[in-house]
Formats: C-alpha cells, sequence, structure tokens
C-alpha cells in the first residue's frame, strides 16, 4: 500500500475506536436505542438522494436493513449504556469476525482448517479472561450486550452477500432508515426522558451524536470502500486490528478509565485469534479467487 493509503487505514481504525468514545458520551445524556434513532436520522439525512427501491432485492436489503440498523447498532448503543468503560467493550465487539466465521461454516457450509479453528478459539479464551478483571466484571451485562451485538453484525456479513449489485449508498440508506424507525418506535414503547434529554444534553453529547452519524459513517465506512476499490481485503483488514487501541487509549486519555493486565492479556489474546481468523480468511478467498480466474 502506498504510505498515504497506509495512514488512511490507521485513521479509519481510530474513528472506528473513538467512536466507542462517543457512543459512550452520546447515551450518557440520551436514552440509548433514543440516541441510535438520532444517529440515524442524521445519516439518513445526508443520504436520503440515495434512498431508492431496487427491483427484485428489496426483501434481502429490508431484512439487512432492519438487522444492521436497527438490532445490531440497537445492541450496541443498548451495552454502552450499561458498560463503564470502552476498552474491553471495543475489544469484545471484534468478536464479528469469528462469529461471521462461524456463520460462514454453519450456513455456507465452508470446511475450516486447523488455524481458523485455533484463532476462533483463542479470541474467546480472551474474551473471557476480559471477565477476570475485577473492573471489568461489574459491568459484564454490557460486554455481553456488546458481544450480542458482534454476533448481529455477523449475521448481517452473512446477509449482505445477498446484495453485491446494489450500490453501498443505497444500502447505507435503507439501513439508516430502518434504525431510525425501529429505535426511534422502540425507544417510545421501552424508554423515556426523551423530551428531557433534548433539552437538557450538553454539548458533547449533541457533537457526539453528529460524529456517530458522520465521522464513522462518512469517514469510516467511506474510507474503507475507497481502500477496498484499490487493494484486496488482505492487505487493508488487518489494520482495522488496530481499533480497540484507539478505544482503550482513548478510554484512559479522555474517561479515566483504568486498564489492568487482566485486560492487556484478554485484549492481547483476542486481537491475536482475530487476527488469525482475518488472514486465514483473507487467504482462503484469495484462493477461491484463483479457482475461478483459471476456470
Amino acid at each position: 500500500m502506498k504510505p498515504q493509503h497506509t495512514l488512511l487505514a490507521i485513521l479509519i481504525a481510530g474513528v472506528w475506536g473513538f467512536n466507542f468514545i462517543a457512543t459512550k458520551w452520546a447515551v450518557e445524556d440520551f436514552p440509548p436505542l433514543f440516541a441510535n434513532g438520532l444517529r440515524f436520522l442524521i445519516v439518513l439525512a445526508v443520504l436520503i438522494p440515495f434512498l431508492r427501491v431496487v427491483p427484485g432485492k428489496m426483501k434481502p436489503l429490508l431484512k439487512t436493513a432492519v438487522t444492521l440498523g436497527f438490532v445490531h447498532f440497537g445492541l450496541l448503543f443498548w451495552g454502552m449504556s450499561l458498560a463503564d468503560g470502552v476498552g474491553s467493550v471495543a475489544i469484545a465487539s471484534q468478536l464479528n469476525v469469528p462469529f461471521s466465521t462461524i456463520l460462514a461454516i454453519v450456513i455456507l457450509k465452508e470446511t475450516v482448517g486447523l488455524p481458523r479453528v485455533a484463532g476462533i478459539s483463542i479470541s474467546f479464551i480472551g474474551v473471557m479472561f476480559l471477565g477476570f478483571d475485577p473492573v471489568i466484571f461489574a459491568y459484564w451485562d454490557g460486554v455481553l450486550v456488546i458481544v450480542a451485538a458482534a454476533f448481529m453484525y455477523a449475521v448481517c456479513a452473512v446477509m449482505m452477500r445477498q446484495l453485491k449489485e446494489v450500490p453501498a449508498t443505497t444500502v447505507q440508506a435503507w439501513v439508516a432508515l430502518a434504525g431510525m424507525s425501529g429505535s426511534f418506535l422502540t425507544s417510545l414503547l421501552i424508554e423515556n426522558g426523551q423530551v428531557a434529554a433534548l433539552s437538557s444534553a450538553g454539548n458533547v453529547a449533541w457533537a457526539s451524536v453528529a460524529y456517530t452519524a458522520l465521522i464513522s459513517t462518512l469517514i469510516g465506512h467511506g474510507g474503507a470502500n475507497y481502500l477496498f476499490q484499490r487493494y484486496e481485503v488482505s492487505m487493508v483488514s488487518p489494520y482495522f486490528l488496530a481499533l480497540p487501541f484507539f478505544s482503550v487509549a482513548g478510554g484512559v486519555a479522555l474517561m479515566g478509565e483504568t486498564v489492568g493486565w487482566q485486560m492487556f492479556l484478554g485484549g492481547g489474546l483476542t486481537i491475536l485469534g482475530v487476527l488469525i481468523v482475518t488472514l486465514r480468511n483473507n487467504k482462503r478467498a484469495e484462493d477461491q479467487q484463483a479457482v475461478q480466474a483459471r476456470d
């Protein structure tokens, strides 16, 4: 990769890493589902020109939009409202990679070798080690919700395979509509204090909602798409594993979060396992492309 593109990949990891901090600040002033609805309201306002009907693809598109926009991100915001820190949940969120691999094995009948089995096992052992940290043990419910969010993201990754012909901006526009509608409706049913939050929320909370909507989406996802158009996934995706390190560093610097040896050990094992799975998944994809090219 060119040096400027390497820097862009690291910047994207940083943007996504600090997104956990922004989400945490947002849910301190807003109910979590309501905050997710506000986030996607902003995204939809930007992407409304791309919201269009795609003949023959609306059923999988709507399923994916609801699963990603409402379920995944709703769980993410809810988990952040339960957690007292950001480093541990950012690490746990990386389980979407081994979850995606497990689903590909179960649903798509992919074969799995020893390296990927080892990587999946190491990553889950790493998250278990996070629970040995007394600080993190106090909000294990938040970590478990984030793990559920990671699983739902993995489900979306499988569902996205049916939408290869749909422009990414159109997919994101429908995700925004589903996320906004589902979150606002559910918030109305099970949350309270929304009106008070709108009038009392501080500038940090509003800026955090805007960050999750604009910076994370436009720079993060837009930049990732830019890189994937120019390089193989195997060259780009490992850089994104730096995401938890930015979250941990930001949590320490901006939120006074403490980092014990359990988080270092658990985080290291989790990222190592995810790295192994990522590299093996990319190698498998490249081998399949080579076979298709020969045919």
